[in-house]
């Protein structure tokens, strides 16, 4: 999983799409997940809201995500 980095989700729900991952600067921090059809985050876009690390991990877990992030511009 990385951060601030756009990356193309190659299977599970949402497949085809893209997502970044913002870390907020809370304390704990908690993560604000993009998600758009088109790298440049400009159609079909999106966005979930997850209160900690561990629930970032059980969203992707949950949706089946398999992200691509190598090769993908940053955005």
């Amino acid at each position: 999983m990385e951060f601030e980095k756009v990356g193309r989700i190659s299977s599970g729900d949402d497949a085809g799409k893209y997502v970044k991952i913002q870390e907020l600067p809370d304390s704990p921090p908690s993560y604000l997940i993009l998600l758009a059809c088109d790298p440049e985050f400009v159609n079909g876009c999106g966005d979930y809201w997850v209160e900690d690390r561990p629930s970032l991990e059980g969203f992707f877990r949950e949706g089946r995500w398999v992200v691509d992030w190598s090769g993908t511009a940053s955005s």
